[in-house]
Formats: C-alpha cells, sequence, structure tokens
C-alpha cells in the first residue's frame, strides 16, 4: 500500500487491492467472542433497548446493520453511567473505560456479527473500495478523507450513520449525561507513512469524539505494534499543554468503537501507519452539542477553548566573548566576505526574500562542527515541546566546554560581527546608526524519525524576522521548512463560492485541534518557499509579518544512515541531522 499516491483513483485503487485478503484463512485475530451479544428474537426483545438496534436501507427490506446488544443491556448502562459519572474506570467483556489521561471507552464487537465471519465490516469495507478519497496533506497530518457519511449513497455507510443518528446517539447522551444535537461522520485511510500529529479535537460544538475501526481482513483483524497507526494518548501538565512521551497506545482492532470527551485535555493523535500491506481504514467524527459561549464552559464541564499561544523563543541582544569578536574570516567562505558579493546578496534578498549561500564554513570548520556533534559524549540533549506544537532535541548551549568547535559556533551566531554581516547582507537594522535594538534568538537542533513542528498560533508569527537555517548532517527528508503565505493572502486566495464546513477539517482521530486557514481549496499554491537539507549551506529567509512556517514530520520510513563513522572493526551509524535556526529582529 503506497504511502505517498495523492490522487483520487490511486486512493480507490489501493483500497480496493486489500479486499483480495479476505479470502484467506481466519488464524483467530477477530477478537474475543462476546458473552453479551445474541442474534435470536427473543433476546432483542428482552434486551428492549431504547431504540431499535437495526437499521433498514430506505429503498430496500434487508436488514444490513445492527449495534450488538450488550450496549443496550439495563445493566451495562448503569454501570458504565456510574463509572463516567464518578470518574472511575470500568471493565466488561466488551468495553474498557479509561479515565486516564482523559475519559475515553473502548467497545469491543461494536456492530453484531460472528467475529470470525466478520460479514458487517467486510461489507463496510468493499463500499469502501468505491468512494472518492481526498487526499489530506499539511503540516498536522498525511491521509486520505471521504465527505461526510450524509452525502455518501452506499448502503450500509448510509446504515451505519442511520445507527449513529438514530440509535447511537442517544445511548451516548445517555451514558455520559452530556447533551447531544447531532452527528457528524467520514471514513479515513491511511496508508504506510501516513499520521495525524497531537491535537485535542477541541474546536466548536464538539462533545464526543469516536472512530470506528474496520480491519475485516483474515490474519489481519487486530493490528500489532510493527503496523503502527494506533491511537496514541498523551497526558497534559499543569497548564494543560500535551507532554511526550505517549502514556497509552490503542490499536486499531476490527469493529472496534473508541468514544472519547473532546476536552482541553484531549490530547492524542494517530502513530504513522508503518504497514505496506493493510491500510488503516476508519469511520470517525463527532457527536456534537449545544454551542459554548466564548469563555464559558460546555455541557460536560470543560472550558470552550484554552490558550494555544506559547511564545518561549529566547530573544537577546548581540554578546562580546571575553575573547572578544571573532575573526569572520577564520570561518566563513571568503567570496562572501567581497563586498560585491555582498551586494549581490543584498539584491537577491530585496528581490525574493531569501538567498541560500553554499560552501558558506571553510571545509576544516565544518568538519570540526560535525567531529563534535559526532562524538557528543558531552552535550547534553533535551527533548522540546510542548507535542502539540513541535518534537525535536535541542541543544543546551550553556552545557558545552569553552573553546570546543560548538561553542565557538554559538559565539559566531551571536556575535556584533555577525550581525554586522547580516546588515550589510540584508540592510536591515541589525547594524549601525539606525538599529536601536536588534536582538536574535538560537537553537541547536537533532532531529531523528518522528521529529516535527506545525503552524501553532498565528499570533507567533506577528513579527517579521530575518531567518537563518543550516544543516549539518543533512539528509534526504529530515528537516524540510516550508513557508507559507499570510493568513490573510490565502484568504484571498480562496475560491470565492467556497464555503466549506467545519466537519470537512480531519475528523475523530482525524481531526484538528487548531482551526487552520490552511486547507486544500485554494486557487494557488499557498506555499512561499521549501527548504530542503543540503549540507554547509547558509539559507537566509526574510520572513514578512505573519509568514508562518513549518518543518515537516520524518517518516519512520526516511533512511538515516547517510554518513557513518569507520574503524578496523565496526562502522556507527550516525542517524541524526542538525539544524541550526537563528532569528534576528530589528
Amino acid at each position: 500500500m503506497s504511502a505517498k499516491e495523492s490522487e483520487s483513483t490511486k486512493a480507490k485503487s489501493a483500497a480496493k487491492s486489500t479486499s483480495r485478503n479476505t479470502s484467506e484463512a481466519d488464524t483467530g485475530g477477530g477478537g474475543n467472542g462476546s458473552s453479551c451479544s445474541s442474534s435470536s428474537t427473543q433476546e432483542d426483545e428482552r434486551l428492549k433497548p431504547p431504540a431499535a438496534k437495526r437499521s433498514r436501507c430506505s429503498d430496500s427490506n434487508t436488514e444490513l446493520v445492527s449495534i450488538n446488544g450488550c450496549f443496550f443491556e439495563d445493566e451495562f448502562r448503569e454501570q458504565f453511567k456510574a463509572a463516567w459519572k464518578s470518574g472511575a474506570p470500568l471493565c466488561t467483556s466488551n468495553t474498557v473505560l479509561k479515565n486516564d489521561p482523559f475519559q475515553l471507552a473502548v467497545l469491543q464487537n461494536f456492530l453484531q456479527e460472528e467475529p470470525e465471519a466478520a460479514h458487517s465490516t467486510k461489507q463496510l469495507e468493499e463500499e469502501f473500495c468505491t468512494l472518492e478519497w481526498k487526499r489530506k496533506q499539511m503540516d498536522l497530518y498525511e491521509f486520505y478523507q471521504t465527505n461526510d457519511l450524509c452525502s455518501l449513497q452506499r448502503d450500509h455507510l448510509r446504515a451505519f450513520y442511520t445507527v449513529l443518528k438514530e440509535q447511537m446517539m442517544p445511548l451516548v447522551e445517555e451514558l455520559t449525561g452530556i447533551k447531544l444535537t447531532h452527528v457528524s461522520a467520514s471514513c479515513s485511510m491511511y496508508n504506510a507513512g501516513d499520521y495525524l500529529l497531537v491535537h485535542d479535537d477541541l474546536l466548536s460544538d464538539r462533545r464526543i469524539a469516536y472512530v470506528f475501526y474496520l480491519s475485516p481482513w483474515d490474519r489481519h483483524r487486530e493490528w500489532q505494534e510493527s503496523d503502527g497507526g494506533a491511537l496514541e494518548l498523551f497526558r497534559a501538565d499543569q497548564n494543560s499543554l500535551p507532554v511526550f512521551p505517549v502514556t497509552e497506545r490503542i490499536f486499531p482492532r476490527n469493529n472496534q468503537l473508541v468514544l472519547f470527551r473532546v476536552c482541553e485535555k484531549s490530547f492524542h493523535q494517530v502513530g504513522e501507519v508503518t504497514s505496506f500491506v493493510y491500510p488503516r481504514l476508519t469511520i470517525n467524527g463527532w457527536f456534537h452539542g449545544p454551542s459554548v459561549e466564548k469563555g464559558g464552559t460546555s455541557g460536560n464541564g470543560s472550558t470552550a477553548s484554552h490558550s494555544s499561544i506559547i511564545i518561549d523563543t529566547h530573544y537577546f541582544g548581540p554578546r562580546t566573548t571575553a575573547d572578544g569578536e571573532p575573526n569572520l574570516a577564520s570561518w566563513i567562505n571568503d567570496v562572501y566576505l567581497v563586498d560585491e558579493v555582498k551586494q549581490n546578496v543584498q539584491k537577491k534578498v530585496e528581490m525574493f526574500s531569501e538567498v541560500s549561500l553554499e560552501q558558506f564554513f571553510l571545509r576544516p570548520r565544518f568538519d570540526a562542527l560535525l567531529d563534535n556533534l559526532r562524538q557528543g559524549g558531552e552535550l547534553q540533549w533535551s527533548i522540546k515541546g510542548p507535542a502539540h506544537l513541535r518534537k525535536y532535541e535541542v541543544l543546551n548551549f550553556k552545557s558545552l566546554p569553552a573553546g570546543s568547535p560548538l561553542a565557538a559556533l554559538y559565539d559566531l551566531f551571536t556575535s556584533r560581527a555577525m550581525f554586522r554581516l547580516l546588515y550589510e547582507y540584508t540592510e536591515l537594522d541589525l547594524y549601525g546608526k539606525k538599529a536601536k535594538a536588534p536582538k536574535c534568538a538560537i537553537e541547536l537542533q537533532r532531529w531523528e524519525r518522528g521529529c516535527y513542528t506545525v503552524l501553532g498560533d498565528s499570533s507567533t508569527y506577528a513579527d517579521s524576522t530575518l531567518d537563518l537555517t543550516f544543516y549539518l548532517n543533512a539528509q534526504d527528508n529530515v528537516g524540510v521548512v516550508t513557508y507559507l503565505v499570510p493568513e490573510g493572502d490565502q484568504q484571498q486566495q480562496q475560491q470565492p463560492n467556497s464555503k466549506a464546513p467545519v466537519d470537512d477539517q480531519p475528523s475523530s482521530s482525524s481531526a484538528v485541534a487548531l482551526p487552520s486557514p490552511y486547507g486544500e481549496c485554494f486557487d494557488e499554491d499557498p506555499v512561499l518557499l521549501t527548504l530542503l537539507p543540503k549540507d554547509n549551506v547558509l539559507n537566509v529567509v526574510y520572513r514578512a509579518e505573519g509568514t508562518t512556517k513549518f518543518t515537516k514530520y520524518v517518516s519512520h520510513n526516511t533512511c538515516l544512515e547517510q554518513s557513518t563513522e569507520s574503524d578496523s572493526t565496526v562502522t556507527h551509524h550516525h542517524p541524526y541531522t542538525y539544524i541550526l535556526v537563528c532569528s534576528y529582529k530589528e
């Protein structure tokens, strides 16, 4: 299953190819048989659910979809309601209710079917093969999604939607005590390499998120860790910000429904799918409730939203070390110190707002930096979050021994000499008589598989800055930086008659917590610039006010064995790419 197919016809073909595996012998991957379920008419009558458990196609008398009767039993409902209200855990033959890190229920054998046959889920999967898929691809996610189920003309999918709306929504309202008004649903497909990064689903009137898993293929009813695609849960800190590591993983399993309360701490993600054999198929969305006034509380007692503004970049003025100003000629390729070249660089920045200076450092200097990073025994790295904004490691410059190559690198980029050089490259007021209070921020980042940054809050891009990006041990697809046009300009680029509903955003374990203005409905490409990793290149970008950027998620399929160290007996792989990121303000 290709992870990077971008046309809907290819997506349909990928889904169809999975149906050929349904004839293989079952090896018990269909899950446990339900002691609560029953298909007999007598038991259905005895259960007396609050609503009919069967959905009929509008133009047929054939019964298509049936919810497992055990979820309507009085004993189960009373147990669940009491546990949900008190915040206590619950475990029954088909249900697990968790309250850490947030309230979440896992319902096994959700639809009434024999696990060995998986008839209903196979019918739903077959209809998946006939759908039109849209590729969702941005900073936060990569996967395929359909339109809302209410608009899909497929018998079993329409029946499933009817079950959600007419039977499951009243039941969920009863079980949780949360007022619900309507349901939204769509189908999602994640191929190898697809993912959805950390978010909380807290948007508008969403009250309960849900995801229903389809994996009806013999030998693959339940996913393993090696397949990826788990629903990964994060704990929130005292500021309601998600922290690493992942608290718990819930792997896909056929005929499994997951429900969780949408709140300020419901942070989760879909781990990257690593299986090339089967796609991750879900029906997902939200049960919605009455809208909440800004700053108020919802029916479930949580705040309607929480601040996502996190400004933790430390800016400071140019520094002077005990050794005085660094000698630029001992660091930088002499061609970039020639006045005529400086003028040419300035013209390019003026015309294009960016320039790339190749072979910027003298080779001995660059090699010394790489050696310092590879040996790295004394280097102190720490992971940088919060998880819904980024994941990479950052070097503690204060821990560096004086005189080391990396300490000298820090001194160089924070020196008055560098401020002056950048002034000559750009004519920004970073040096000279007009300079009032120039300042800079600097990070040395360490990147590997699973690292990323996302767009975050637009207020963090309120000021114009001069960005420098410099790669060490550059490797393909690791640290790719994308700059996007400002939000206002993008809105002008949108189709004049385009009014995409909120639910056209990725949903439930496919949902975006922060409403992103960077959707798929643009007449023009919102991408201004893409920086591709390349060693010893100084990328200089003037980022105007409102222009945003993110660094693309690094797939687990990425090869990170470009740089090696060898001796007479062993070869040591060096799996990291390092990125020096500096920002300068006038």
